[in-house]
């Protein structure tokens, strides 16, 4: 006799469909930082790629010059890659039998090229932070600092 299927538990899949929709928030997340522009009252879409105290801290025309130097080193195409990664994930998911073993590598995949899309945007920030003067830097340095304490542009506690 052949033993019965084992069913995958009710936790698995929630943890599954959470990771999933949190891999497409930064799909989404990405798409805003490339081609959108700022919200009205709200933070620069910087503060996506964990470039957030600096989304804040920047001058608007350095904000569309970060912008334009994501574009210009491929953000778009890694946004590409990372939108296959999750379709991935998604046929992973739906997959009957539910293969863990297929959907543990889709996850992976996404998460090495979420990985790769902040560092993008962090070695981004680095180049143009290179090319600021000494009082440039400070003045940067200086609006992080008021950032953080802000809480990112959020309430904080210490009002």
């Amino acid at each position: 006799m052949s033993e019965p299927k084992k069913k995958t538990g009710r936790g698995v899949k929630i943890a599954l469909a959470l990771s999933l929709a949190a891999n497409l928030a930064v799909v989404g997340l990405v798409a805003g930082v490339a081609f959108g522009g700022d919200r009205a009252g709200g933070p620069p879409r910087l503060a996506s790629l964990g470039l957030g105290p600096f989304a804040f801290a920047f001058e608007r025309e350095d904000r569309h010059a970060l912008r334009a130097a994501l574009a210009e080193a491929g953000l778009q195409a890694s946004r590409r890659e990372l939108g296959g990664a999750l379709r991935e994930v998604q046929a992973a998911i739906a997959a009957d039998p539910f293969d863990r073993a297929a959907a543990e590598e889709a996850f992976a995949q996404s998460r090495g090229l979420v990985t790769r899309l902040q560092e993008l945007g962090h070695e981004t920030l680095l180049d143009h932070i290179e090319e600021m003067s000494a009082n440039a830097r400070a003045e940067l340095a200086e609006n992080v600092g008021r950032a953080l304490r802000r809480g990112l542009g959020g309430r904080s506690g210490d009002r």
